[in-house]
């Protein structure tokens, strides 16, 4: 994470640097620039890999030379910008420049600017995590539902043996009474 940045000067006197993904889809990312050349793209590669269909597979270089750091396109297909500005030649940068590949938009943060803000591309190791209890949630059981409707089940094949019983009632009674065209019928059980 960026608070192991604690020294301006890294190796070779270069300053601890890294780029804040601001527009595109890594926005919120920070890519650390461990090395005085650092190639930018989206092949694996790459020391900072941009997910980005259109930035090319080796996009652009940023060279730490002359105790200053230069972006160089490395002829990608829709160019490298500075600031807005499409770079054709390598191009000096400062603190808070805004480099756009692509859809990405990328800023350039030298320490003492770099602020500590954990992200899970910083080269560093992140500290041990912390062992807190876990909450210990219960599933709760289906049982009672099972038997409301296995119980809802028996209550209407009962009701419907009922139903049935009245209905088959209902018939020999009319039988019973007498009625003439039901009674040449006999029912047998």
């Amino acid at each position: 994470m960026a608070e192991n940045y604690d020294a301006t000067v890294v190796s070779g006197g270069r300053p601890a640097a890294r780029f804040v993904v601001k527009q595109g889809p890594q926005i919120g990312i920070t890519f650390p620039i461990l090395q005085n050349q650092t190639r930018i793209g989206r092949e694996e590669a790459c020391d900072v890999r941009v997910q980005d269909a259109e930035v090319s597979r080796r996009h652009c270089t940023l060279i730490w030379k002359e105790n200053a750091f230069w972006m160089q396109d490395l002829g990608s297909s829709n160019g490298t910008f500075v600031n807005g500005t499409q770079i054709t030649a390598p191009t000096k940068l400062a603190a808070g420049d805004k480099i756009g590949v692509g859809q990405t938009v990328m800023v350039l943060e030298l320490e003492p600017q770099i602020k500590p803000i954990p992200t899970p591309y910083d080269a560093t190791p992140a500290a041990a995590p912390v062992s807190a209890p876990v909450p210990v949630v219960k599933k709760k059981s289906s049982t009672g539902k099972r038997l409301a409707f296995t119980g809802l089940g028996c209550l209407v094949f009962i009701c419907a043996c009922a139903g049935i019983s009245v209905v088959v009632l209902d018939l020999l009674d009319f039988i019973d009474l007498g009625i003439p065209f039901l009674s040449n019928y006999q029912i047998v059980f």
